[in-house]
């Protein structure tokens, strides 16, 4: 494939973005093959394939025998990025240039001899990193101090927000590209930079290259869409956001496992059983549990009990995998509507009319008026269980002695990943489980965003450095840098326990982009814990040295307080 076969794959209805905004044409675009991409992220996501496909971006790195000609080479690109900001409406006469240089001189180049062209990677490094730079503050509201160096920041979030109907964004919020489709290529705003390796991701600074959407359907969800910016606030200062963890269900028997079909002969291979889960923990007395019982009798007793141990609210709610059904996690989010939660993030457990199974996280966004935001993903992989894990938990759902293998029996399909905005440059994920441990689907898009922080739901038992959500938030941690939680529920930790003479009873790992690692414990007759965070400044250069100006924030953990109450609910 050439260079112009894959620009025009990858715009086939041209690069106009303006005019696409605009209400449908009654007549046939006038397309143009050789006219630059006239919105930024088009232009990044055009040659960022270019550049990821040839693997020229190992060639970014500063000459260091000639560095001077380099930070020439950057102010030109800073001062580019912002006469572009300064006129969105018109592509610099810079840019014009550099890209009808790579259509009309080099359209011919075939993608894997890009490498072998100096002066043509010149171009499309230069491409990507001024359509980066016009790019500062995407995925977040804009300072009004800052505005008019942010417009297209500006245009974003108001498409994000729907606060402009007259100029939308076609693909939000899945993508934040106007003319590439997001079954071609997917381009989020990006909130960490990989500072090790070298790869497309540490050449960016404020837009992140993902798969295709038909690979992994990705994500931007606001978590609140009026501005968080107080004019005239400290907007570089460290600032405190709290965590509370609720490690609900508290028992589950052993009933609540049960074999869904067994092992079956199949030629000279076996196809294997498979075991299904049932909420048997959200009934009490014969009645299953409400959201608004949940919400009176365990949750906002857990928030005032934040509120005196730590003097503020907490920011968030997280409960663990396969914790409630969709249903009741809507009931629940209803209940909590007016309790100044931000947002919650739970596991849920749901089985279609069918018989499918369904292992969720549901990410809950409350926002100003009232309105709530849910976003739904499906757990990417199946939770295998072997002979090993169901006798240290005492599961007898089997009585095929030849047998010592089980898979979860769900559904698998549909894989979708958001990523939700917290506070002022600042994202989160969630991730369920094995999605943790798996590379594919989910990984390559959390390492190109980097998320401030990711949440892993666990149905499993303690949560020690040792195990082996300690080891893959260990590689999270150092690529891209995101801070990762991961947490169970407090009755799989008891279970796992019961072998133990001296059991462990940490509901939760905390590993930082810092290096800090910490088992979060859960002492007995504790119904929650609040975690406190921090999130301060970070410096961070792309793989080109192109600085962020310490824009990026990192999360580390401050304190962890146990709660406790005095009326512990009667059903737990």
């Amino acid at each position: 494939m050439t260079i112009m076969e894959l620009i025009e794959h990858l715009l086939p209805e041209g690069a106009d973005a303006y005019d696409s905004m605009k209400e449908v044409q009654e007549y046939p675009l006038n397309i143009d093959r050789d006219q630059c991409p006239t919105w930024p992220i088009d232009l990044f996501a055009v040659v960022g394939s270019i550049i990821e496909r040839s693997g020229c971006y190992t060639l970014a790195s500063p000459d260091r025998a000639r560095l001077v000609a380099h930070a020439e080479y950057l102010d030109l690109i800073i001062e580019t990025a912002k006469e572009w900001n300064a006129n969105v409406s018109e592509v610099p006469a810079l840019v014009k240039d550099w890209w009808a240089a790579v259509v009309l001189v080099y359209a011919e180049t075939p993608i894997d001899r890009i490498g072998q062209n100096l002066n043509l990677v010149k171009l499309l490094l230069s491409l990507f990193a001024v359509a980066d730079e016009a790019c500062i503050g995407m995925g977040w509201d804009v300072n009004p101090d800052n505005a008019m160096g942010h417009q297209f920041s500006s245009i974003a979030f108001a498409a994000l927000t729907k606060a402009n109907p007259a100029l939308a964004l076609p693909y939000v919020p899945k993508s934040l590209c106007v003319m590439v489709s997001p079954d071609l290529a997917v381009v989020l705003p990006k909130s960490i930079n990989s500072a090790v390796g070298c790869t497309i991701r540490s050449l960016s600074h404020y837009l992140a290259l993902l798969p295709p959407s038909s690979v992994l359907d990705t994500s931007w969800i606001l978590s609140s869409k009026k501005s968080v910016v107080v004019v005239g606030s400290d907007l570089t200062a460290p600032y405190d956001m709290r965590l509370l963890l609720i490690p609900f269900p508290y028992t589950i028997d052993a009933s609540s496992f049960k074999r869904s079909s067994p092992r079956t002969p199949l030629g000279k291979n076996h196809v294997p059983a498979y075991f299904e889960l049932v909420t048997r923990w959200l009934k009490s007395e014969g009645k299953s549990l409400t959201g608004q019982q949940l919400a009176d009798d365990l949750i906002v007793p857990l928030i005032d009990q934040a509120f005196v141990e730590t003097g503020e609210k907490p920011n968030g709610i997280i409960l663990p995998e396969c914790a409630l059904t969709t249903a009741l996690a809507g009931e629940l989010a209803e209940a909590l509507r007016n309790t100044g939660i931000e947002f919650l993030i739970t596991g849920v457990l749901d089985t279609s009319d069918d018989g499918t199974h369904y292992n969720r996280a549901l990410t809950i966004a409350f926002q100003e008026g009232g309105d709530v935001t849910i976003a739904e993903q499906n757990k990417h992989h199946r939770w295998r269980l072997d002979r090993g894990q169901t006798e240290r938990y005492a599961l007898h759902f089997d009585d095929d002695p030849g047998n010592d293998k089980w898979w979860e029996d769900i559904d698998v399909s549909q894989r979708k990943l958001p990523f939700l905005t917290l506070r002022k440059d600042m994202s989160l994920a969630t991730l369920i489980c094995e999605d943790l441990a798996r590379t594919d689907p989910a990984m390559t898009a959390i390492r190109a965003v980097g998320p401030n922080l990711v949440v892993a739901l666990l149905m499993d038992g303690p949560q020690l450095s040792t195990r082996w959500p300690g080891r893959y938030a260990t590689v999270l941690a150092e690529d891209p840098g995101s801070a990762v939680l991961s947490f169970t529920c407090a009755a799989m930790v008891d279970r796992s326990n019961w072998l133990e003479a001296k059991p462990a009873r940490s509901i939760g790992l905390w590993r930082d982009g810092a290096g800090r690692t910490q088992e979060i414990g859960l002492p007995a007759d504790s119904l929650g814990v609040v975690l406190t965070l921090q999130s301060k400044q970070k410096h961070q250069n792309t793989l080109d040295n192109r600085s962020d100006n310490s824009l990026s924030r990192q999360l580390t953990l401050r304190t962890v307080v146990p709660l406790f109450l005095v009326k512990p609910p009667l059903w737990i």
